[in-house]
């Protein structure tokens, strides 16, 4: 059975533009070998993802995620049984928090700024679908 966990953490320090290329790259292709799908979005200083894959190996992921000393206040957002993917095209979206989406953060009830761990599952995976359709996604050859 399918299930989608999604997150909210800060970055426990500074993360380049390479170094956050790199995270999405290791991520991208650890995801295909465990038939994870998802979407993660960052701007600078917060985390917000959504995964989408087996139960068990979607546990075991945010396991590590806890012990990942690159994050700080991680928090559950919401994990749920799904009768399908929504991000099914990428073994991992990605989009840039900016302040060009304020409106969009207002929205999904955020305040003008992306503070991911003010959201609910429903506004969270909203915001991340939304942002899913204007995102500069790679292609993941």
């Amino acid at each position: 059975m399918l299930y989608r966990l999604i997150y909210a953490s800060e970055a426990a320090g500074d993360l380049t533009p390479d170094s956050v290329q790199a995270l999405l790259d290791n991520a991208r292709r650890r995801n295909r070998l465990r038939d994870i799908s998802g979407m993660l979005v960052f701007d600078s200083r917060y985390f917000l993802q959504v995964i989408e894959g087996d139960r068990q190996v979607l546990s075991d992921l945010y396991g590590k995620l806890v012990q990942d000393t690159r994050h700080k206040r991680l928090l559950l957002i919401g994990f749920e049984p799904i009768v399908h993917r929504t991000f099914s095209d990428w073994s991992m979206g990605f989009a840039a928090a900016d302040a060009q989406r304020r409106r969009l953060y207002l929205r999904h009830g955020l305040s003008a700024r992306f503070e991911p761990h003010s959201l609910n599952a429903t506004s969270a995976l909203a915001l991340l679908t939304e942002l899913s359709q204007g995102a500069e996604l790679e292609a993941e050859n």
